[in-house]
């Protein structure tokens, strides 16, 4: 209930007191918080291309949506129904902007005007099926982090905390506020809770049009109650438009929803209210028994009529009948407008500091994967540097100084693959964020490339002080730390050609795969198996493109460059012509690999980009 001259509700947790909660207009936003809206959508059909089974091998359109209208109103919830397969998810996807034309077609209207994705992502949120959330987190850091990133850049800090603090105490998140999200190796949260944190996440930034896909699913019956009705309370003491799937619920979830779309194989055959729903049927010709669930009733008759031919057919045909259909929407804009891009709560610098802040505390909070990760780089280091013990200035040692210089950027190169799983993992969750607007794709990128440099370094330097002794390189400062920086960028690149190719591999072992194969061949074409003058020359632009090439060239130069007396008279200057080293550029070598680094980190941003608008075409 809201109290007279403000903007706070009254919100029923659990069998508890209603909470205060001041609900105030956010600063910075250029719509107005207040502005109620209405969507209003004609005719949604959406259609997919999918193989016959047939020996033609000929394709068929398949109708997933088919003529779908209808309308959402402010302070209001719709909820969609149906049974599975019936294109719950997908309506609400349309409505929601996330599929494109040309394979959408209708019209969709927000307040009677049409609306770009700009404007749309700003007053709408989507809660997805599916939690995607960082497991080593807590919860208020969780909902804190999507604040500073969704919430206006001049809105001060405090602010922002008491807005989290007050959707903490909205959804009944209090008693786990400081407990970690967890996993299924980290304990944290309940599914329910974890549910609820999922919609906060989206609720924070106080959409005007919220969707929801399966808000209950995972929930027993009375966490599946209280989440309806805090919506309920959203809805109507904030008048916001509401739309969300549901499955099964129960009688006293029904009782918190204003308006229900009954779906079947893609067609609508009932739009209107739960009580209406039982004198529909009954005019159909299926009266509703006594003391059912009338929605349930409902969707049993579904599935009988699915088993014939023409039963959902008709049953569509009768409700267009009765139903009373939104004002032609015809000649206005069509769907393609809701494409553009969003506006942003803050600016890049401001997401990359938090972006870069979320990123250090999952590190810190995982030190053994981190522990391991450099007790390798020691174990490695210490094993190459034992077997090449003592390398000495004649043939023999030049062959052995080669070996160490291509084994250990093999070894350092190889390892980077172990790091897929963690990039996979934040990929689900940054496709989501950035799918919604939270912030930046590019700043992301930066975030992630920024973050890890750190780490990198360290073990560069474990590995450069475990092996470069032992083996016996050259005593000279400037070429060891040369060969410090040659390790760490060897590392920067491998990684960063890792988090490309994960924007490209659909799971674990398709990416192990792709990763190490293509890795083993730019080691074949490096040079050190098959000189290059040996290589066919259709083969030769793999040659360059190996990412072992450039940092095996580099060790060698550094380390002959840096010795004045090899053998017999003989400088290590003559040694690096000898094996051909003469002409390389030890900045030149460092600038590729540097290039490496950037083409790898635009490339990983392309990626992104294209697997995010690439969801639903």
């Amino acid at each position: 209930m809201r109290s007279p001259g403000n903007d706070e509700v009254g919100v029923t947790i659990g069998r508890g007191p209603p909470v205060r909660i001041h609900l105030s207009p956010s600063p910075g936003r250029d719509f107005d918080d207040k502005t109620a809206y209405t969507l209003t959508f004609q005719n949604l059909t959406y259609k997919v291309t999918v193989k016959k089974s047939s020996s033609d091998g000929a394709n068929a359109e398949k109708d997933l949506l088919k003529n779908i209208s209808g309308e959402a109103s402010p302070g209001e919830i719709l909820a969609i129904a149906g049974p599975s397969g019936a294109g719950k998810s997908t309506l609400l996807d349309a409505l929601a902007g996330r599929i494109r034309a040309p394979s959408l077609e209708g019209v969709i209207l927000a307040n009677g005007k049409p609306v770009d994705g700009k404007q749309f992502r700003k007053l709408s949120g989507y809660v997805m099926q599916h939690d995607a959330l960082f497991a080593y987190l807590t919860v208020k850091e969780t909902l804190m982090f999507s604040a500073r990133l969704r919430l206006p850049g001049d809105m001060p800090m405090h602010v922002k905390a008491a807005r989290v603090d007050m959707l903490i105490a909205t959804l009944g998140l209090r008693d786990c506020a400081d407990t970690r999200i967890g996993n299924e190796q980290v304990r944290g949260v309940s599914g329910g809770e974890r549910r609820r944190v999922s919609i906060g996440v989206d609720l924070i930034h106080d959409p005007a049009v919220l969707f929801l896909d399966e808000p209950t699913s995972g929930l027993d019956s009375t966490s599946s109650l209280h989440m309806v009705q805090n919506l309920y309370e959203i809805a109507t003491d904030r008048r916001r438009t509401i739309l969300m799937t549901i499955h099964q619920p129960s009688f006293r979830i029904l009782e918190h929803i204003h308006k229900i779309m009954i779906l079947s194989r893609g067609s609508l055959v009932y739009s209107g209210t739960y009580p209406d729903l039982s004198i529909f049927l009954t005019d159909y010709g299926r009266r509703v028994p006594d003391h059912v669930n009338v929605l349930e009733f409902a969707l049993d008759v579904i599935e009988e009529l699915q088993e014939s031919p023409h039963g959902v057919a008709a049953l569509a045909h009768f409700h267009s009948t009765r139903s009373k259909l939104p004002p032609s929407l015809a000649g206005l804009s069509n769907i393609g407008q809701l494409a553009e891009a969003a506006d942003f709560a803050t600016s890049p610098c401001m997401e990359t500091l938090t972006l870069c802040h979320r990123s250090i505390l999952n590190i810190a909070r995982t030190p053994e994967l981190f522990l391991c990760s450099l007790a390798l780089m020691i174990l490695t280091g210490m094993v190459l540097g034992s077997l090449f013990y003592g390398v000495q200035s004649d043939e023999r040692g030049i062959f052995h100084r080669t070996s160490f210089f291509a084994f250990s950027c093999a070894l350092l190169l190889f390892s980077c693959i172990s790091a897929l799983p963690f990039f996979l993992l934040e990929r689900n969750i940054v496709m989501r964020e950035t799918s919604r607007g939270a912030y930046r794709t590019f700043s992301y990128v930066v975030a992630n490339g920024v973050v890890f440099l750190p780490f990198f370094f360290i073990q560069a330097l474990l590995f450069t002080l475990a092996s470069y002794f032992l083996v016996g390189l050259v005593r000279d400062t400037g070429a060891f730390f040369l060969f410090v920086t040659t390790m760490f960028l060897t590392i920067t690149v491998g990684n960063t050609f890792v988090t490309f190719l994960s924007t490209l591999v659909p799971d674990f072992v398709a990416g192990t795969t792709i990763i190490a194969a293509v890795t083993t061949f730019m080691f074949l074409f490096s040079g050190f198996f098959i000189p290059m003058s040996d290589i066919p020359h259709y083969w030769i632009w793999f040659h360059y493109l190996s990412t072992f090439k450039y940092p095996v060239e580099l060790l060698q130069k550094i380390e002959y460059s840096h010795i004045e007396h090899w053998r017999d008279g003989i400088s290590g200057s003559d040694v690096a012509r000898q094996l051909g080293f003469g002409d390389v550029s030890i900045r030149g070598n460092l600038g590729v690999l540097v290039g490496m680094v950037v083409v790898y980190r635009i490339a990983f941003y392309v990626g992104l980009r294209v697997r995010r608008s690439s969801t639903r075409k």
